[in-house]
């Protein structure tokens, strides 16, 4: 309004309300279950693995990482994977030991 002396901020403030931070989160993911879209729940999978810093076990292993450890990281980034699948679909890669393999 003209002549009220209020002066309109121009700081948008419909950014700063819609900012938020994630710590610490909880991250839920569908199961699949073949009726879903496999590449978004892909995509939801890969956040996981990267907030978990599992991510690294799709990849080669590293020169400096023990074969202990190793076999620790994929064997939790496995389990992360399949605690994401039905039973249906966990029967497919019953036999797999490897996340790279799923």
């Amino acid at each position: 309004m003209e002549g009220s002396g209020k002066k309109r901020s121009s700081r948008n403030t419909s950014s700063s309300r819609h900012r938020s931070t994630v710590s610490n989160a909880k991250f839920e993911v569908k199961k699949f279950d073949r009726t879903s879209n496999f590449n978004m729940w892909q995509c939801e999978i890969m956040d996981v693995l990267i907030q978990q810093e599992l991510d690294i076990a799709l990849e080669e292993k590293p020169y400096d990482m023990t074969e202990n450890d190793w076999k620790k990281l994929n064997t939790k980034t496995y389990s992360t994977i399949r605690l994401c699948l039905t039973k249906e679909q966990k029967y497919f890669i019953m036999r797999e030991t490897n996340a790279k393999e799923l």
